[in-house]
């Protein structure tokens, strides 16, 4: 799970940005994240579990603005909580995968 949040708390290019920018740069790529893993999902036997991919990144997409200006210890805990949800998607996509093979 570490690689996911390293990847989602990678700072940006820009030294001088300030935390707030920082933490909206955050809520991006997980929606970028969650928007790829939505479209992995596209064909899949499951069409509901992609649907509640796409509600979940609108959410995140609305709330952006809030998250970022959340203090440092409610930030940190949506960034786990996001970090744990991301590897649970990775999971189950990688699960068809493995047993569909004969």
């Amino acid at each position: 799970m570490s690689d996911i949040v390293a990847d989602l708390l990678r700072l940006s290019e820009d030294p001088n940005a300030d935390p707030r920018s920082r933490r909206r740069q955050t809520m991006e790529r997980l929606v970028q994240t969650l928007l790829a893993m939505a479209d992995a999902e596209t064909g899949s036997e499951d069409p509901q579990h992609r649907t509640s991919i796409v509600r979940l990144t609108t959410i995140i997409r609305d709330m952006t603005g809030r998250i970022a200006e959340a203090d440092d210890a409610t930030f940190s805990a949506i960034v786990r909580e996001a970090a744990m949800l991301l590897r649970s998607l990775q999971l189950r996509q990688a699960e068809p995968a493995t047993s569909s093979v004969h």
